[in-house]
């Protein structure tokens, strides 16, 4: 070859976009000729000089990226259209990168090194950084959606309609042991044994009412597992349309139906009742109230009342040792005519009682039922001429909406200790703001 051919070759050589070089397949694809524009275009940090003399290909390569070269090259010897092809990042100055791609054909050429013969590539080389930047944030949402998919117990469907295919998501396999692709979908759907027999004709009837033009289907149906256990699932389905408005896919997914279940009923509550006094026991009472104080309407208006009887030891003895009655009895029977059925009443001491009303009109019902019960109480003994007698304090808060029952009790309590500074009977209201 003349030196003016060598020139103009030379020439071509270097117009070609990314340059040329002949290349060894051997294990550091060893370079044997390369144009100014290849050295340029895969030049590295690793390799700063750029030189015509021969150079392995491996050593620009990124290290992270050389097992994943060496399996391209691997699966480069199994082909058998003599070409070359495999892509790598280089590490760069500013400490970017570089994607780079070789393609090349097998030559007659070969290249001995020792008592090896290796073949020769003629190549060239393509900066591919753009493209691979844009796969890789494809591949990273892809691997996103994917995650996000084996993590959710849904099964998601696509059915080609063209095709008559249905393809599951992989999930499909593990819960049903069957291929999660479906050809000829349209045929099996009548005979299949996946879904239950009980279900099977709806669930052909509604894939019908799609195929005749409905967009969209929620049903629910039972699906048998591969261990032979029927499953109820939720299909939600709608069909996609093509430019022209015409069908040619439908998509869904099928969720599993939770059945909640039920809590086991709590055994109805039996209030206990105080043998002497007949009306609930401190427990029960303060039960009941701590029930009925945390499940009012917001607007509904209640009391707490804190009774007790003054002077009742000394007065008891005197009764019982006459007639043999004891006055708490007496006592209970007062309080049980004084408040309805659906208020609680309750002994909490020995000669302490409680009283909860709800859903009261107004305040003024509490006062009115105060000044009663003090009326009552006083005529059990009742002389006017002895200091000796019988009286009541009462301690009243009252609550709008719920409200723990220690803060009402507490509050109550408050207004009983104002009260017991009257030597006679009498009642006191808790001057906190009613919630």
């Amino acid at each position: 070859m003349e030196e003016k051919e060598i020139q103009q070759l030379e020439t071509l050589f270097a117009a070609v976009p990314g340059g040329m070089a002949n290349i060894v397949f051997d294990d550091m694809l060893t370079i044997l000729f390369a144009t100014d524009t290849f050295y340029s275009l895969i030049k590295s940090v690793s390799e700063k000089s750029v030189s015509k003399a021969p150079t392995a290909l491996l050593k620009i390569v990124y290290s992270a990226d050389i097992i994943y070269v060496n399996h391209q090259l691997a699966a480069q010897k199994s082909r058998k259209d003599n070409m070359l092809s495999l892509h790598f990042r280089t590490l760069q100055q500013d400490g970017s990168f570089k994607w780079v791609m070789i393609t090349g054909n097998k030559t007659n050429q070969t290249h001995q090194s020792g008592s090896k013969v290796y073949p020769i590539y003629s190549c060239i080389a393509m900066d591919i950084t753009d493209i691979m930047v844009k796969y890789k944030k494809l591949e990273q949402t892809n691997d996103y959606h994917r995650t996000i998919t084996e993590l959710s117990k849904d099964l998601y469907f696509e059915y080609e309609i063209a095709t008559d295919t249905l393809s599951f998501s992989e999930l499909f396999h593990e819960i049903f042991g069957k291929d999660s692709l479906i050809t000829g979908f349209r045929s099996k759907l009548e005979k299949t044994k996946m879904i239950h027999e009980e279900e099977r004709p709806a669930v052909v009837g509604i894939f019908n009412s799609m195929m005749s033009g409905k967009k969209q289907v929620r049903f629910e149906f039972r699906l048998i597992t591969k261990e032979g256990n029927p499953v109820w699932y939720i299909c939600y389905a709608s069909i996609i349309f093509d430019e022209y408005r015409n069908p040619f896919k439908v998509v869904g997914k099928l969720s599993v139906k939770n059945f909640k279940s039920k809590e086991p009923e709590k055994p109805a509550y039996i209030p206990q009742y105080d043998s002497l006094t007949n009306v609930y026991t401190k427990e029960s009472a303060e039960y009941l109230i701590a029930e009925a104080a945390s499940n009012l309407e917001p607007d509904s208006l209640s009391a707490l009342l804190l009774i007790d009887i003054r002077n009742y030891k000394n007065i008891n003895e005197i009764r019982r040792s006459i007639n043999g009655e004891n006055i708490l009895t007496t006592v209970g029977n007062i309080l049980k005519t004084r408040f309805r059925s659906s208020d609680i009443i309750g002994r909490v001491g020995i000669s302490e009682f409680v009283v909860y009303i709800k859903d009261i009109w107004s305040d003024k019902n509490v006062y009115d039922k105060a000044e009663q019960i003090c009326d009552a109480i006083d005529l059990i003994y009742s002389y006017g001429h002895t200091k000796n007698g019988l009286s009541v304090s009462i301690g009243i808060a009252l609550q709008r909406g719920e409200q723990e029952y220690q803060t009402l009790y507490t509050n109550a309590n408050t207004a009983l200790v104002l009260a017991k500074k009257t030597n006679g009977s009498s009642f006191e209201v808790f001057s906190g703001a009613i919630i």
